[in-house]
């Protein structure tokens, strides 16, 4: 029987004065967790921003800055069901649009595949459901997720936020006698579009404080 999954989270993109700068001292991996005992997805490590937040590294951004965010999405689940996950962008929500659209956004699986690469409030190639894998227990696959600040991004951009939406989706299904060994990673398979699941809601709210960009010329060593 196949059982669909269906939880909601955000995170937030903001702009602050660089007053407010902080710049985190070292990378933090982050990880999207099918629970099988719980029937729901987890979000880590989240942030006083909001609890699903993903994106520790994507703070104390400058002009011109690329920074990277590793995200994990693994399988909990026991031994008797396998997964298939799926993930896709809705873009911008209301309101966000002009900010977003400064940035660029490009997400990798396990390094090579190109899921997404375009400004970051459009959908590209996450406009339908993509599917990243089948996951037997303890199977995982990182996501790689680069955000590209131009330096012409101007000062009236400070203080602003912005919200952009993923949805993640689950599909449980029972481990058959003739399956293959589970992998150790999740199983690529083609994409498309998975009719009548339910969908983990991820509205990516990143923390970007941004400063002048003479600041960094003014202060290159800090």
């Amino acid at each position: 029987m196949k059982k669909a999954i269906r939880k909601a989270a955000s995170f937030l993109l903001a702009l602050a004065a660089a007053a407010s700068l902080s710049v985190p001292a070292f990378a933090q991996d982050a990880s999207v967790t099918f629970d099988g005992n719980a029937r729901e997805f987890l979000f880590a490590p989240g942030s006083s921003e909001s609890p699903t937040d993903l994106f520790a590294d994507f703070k104390g951004v400058m002009p011109g800055d690329t920074l990277t965010q590793k995200i994990t999405v693994r399988n909990d689940v026991d031994n008797q069901v396998k997964v298939k996950i799926y993930l896709r962008s809705l873009g911008a929500a209301e309101g966000s649009q002009e900010f977003l659209s400064q940035m660029n956004l490009t997400v990798t699986q396990d390094g090579d595949s190109e899921l997404f690469a375009a400004p970051a409030d459009q959908t590209d190639g996450l406009s339908d459901w993509v599917c990243l894998g089948t996951f037997y227990s303890g199977a995982d696959v990182d996501l790689e997720v680069t955000l590209a600040v131009p330096e012409t991004m101007g000062d009236g951009f400070q203080n602003a936020a912005g919200t952009l939406r993923w949805e993640f989706k689950a599909e449980e299904l029972p481990v058959e006698p003739g399956d293959p060994k589970p992998p150790q990673t999740g199983e690529q398979l083609p994409v498309w579009p998975f009719l009548g699941a339910g969908a983990a809601l991820l509205c990516l709210l990143l923390l970007i404080p941004l400063a002048k960009r003479k600041q960094r010329r003014e202060n290159p060593n800090k």
